[in-house]
């Protein structure tokens, strides 16, 4: 079995190097600490007392913008295509970074995987990190580790499986990586017939360990 270590893995992907200001304008709703302000400027942004537009988002001005990464989004159809695209290509270029180089897998291959990372809120859903299998296997074909990620080459997506850590530069995520060995797999005709193996009565005879 091989286990591939993902240390510290990325829980935000950055998708702007700075968040520009908001401001207050007509018709928006102001909020009471501002009530005393009645001027506006030709922009229609509400003024202080000094005469500059009021910042309504200053907590975050010339602050990355930052997303959470989280399969729920991606799933449920609300994320737009650049951002969904800008997510995935991060992901994959980090996991990539830890795949040893030259590996060659044999195949087809199971995948587990283990999650470590604080419990911090006692409600979120382990299957909500799904993004980050889809992103393991596509950097595995993308090393060469294996020649594609669909059934004939994979027959056991990852899970997680969760173990708690006390703090966040403790998380990781640990791929374990196995040769399947089940005959429903190495007997089957699909399969023979796709990677040209021989048969015998214990199984394919002349089965590849690496491509």
């Amino acid at each position: 079995m091989t286990s591939i270590t993902i240390p510290e893995y990325i829980t935000h992907v950055q998708l702007s190097k700075s968040r520009r200001p908001k401001y207050y304008t007509k018709g928006s709703k102001i909020p009471n600490k501002y009530s005393s302000y009645k001027k506006y400027d030709i922009k229609g942004r509400l003024l202080d007392n000094a005469g500059d537009p009021v910042i309504a988002n200053p907590s975050v001005v010339n602050k990355p913008r930052m997303l959470k990464i989280n399969g729920q989004q991606l799933y449920s159809g609300n994320m737009n295509a650049m951002v969904r695209s800008k997510v995935v290509n991060v992901i994959k270029e980090f996991m990539n970074a830890h795949i040893p180089k030259g590996l060659k897998l044999p195949f087809p291959i199971y995948v587990k995987a283990d999650l470590y990372t604080p419990m911090a809120a006692k409600n979120w859903d382990l299957d909500n990190q799904w993004i980050y299998h889809k992103c393991f296997l596509d950097a595995l074909v993308t090393a060469g580790a294996l020649p594609d990620d669909n059934i004939m080459f994979v027959t056991e997506a990852p899970a997680f499986r969760y173990f708690p850590v006390d703090t966040l530069e403790e998380r990781k995520i640990v791929y374990h990586i196995g040769e399947e060995t089940r005959d429903e797999i190495l007997k089957h005709p699909a399969y023979v017939a796709y990677h040209g193996w021989g048969t015998s009565d214990d199984g394919p005879a002349n089965k590849p360990l690496k491509f």
